[in-house]
């Protein structure tokens, strides 16, 4: 008989904190980005800028 089969299942539990405020502001952060991205003039400029630099870092 398998041994394993005999003991108990242990659950797994995750714990731990989040702090809100933080949070948010990455919410904040990310949504600012993805409407900056998606403006005409932005992808313009980014055109722009990857033509004059190459696609330097």
């Amino acid at each position: 008989m398998d041994e394993r089969a005999q003991e108990p299942m242990k659950r797994l539990t995750a714990e731990g904190g989040v702090d809100t405020f933080s949070f948010w502001a990455g919410i904040e952060k990310f949504h600012t980005a993805v409407m900056l991205a998606m403006h005409p003039d932005i992808e313009v400029l980014d055109d722009k800028l990857n033509r004059l630099y190459g696609g330097q870092p």
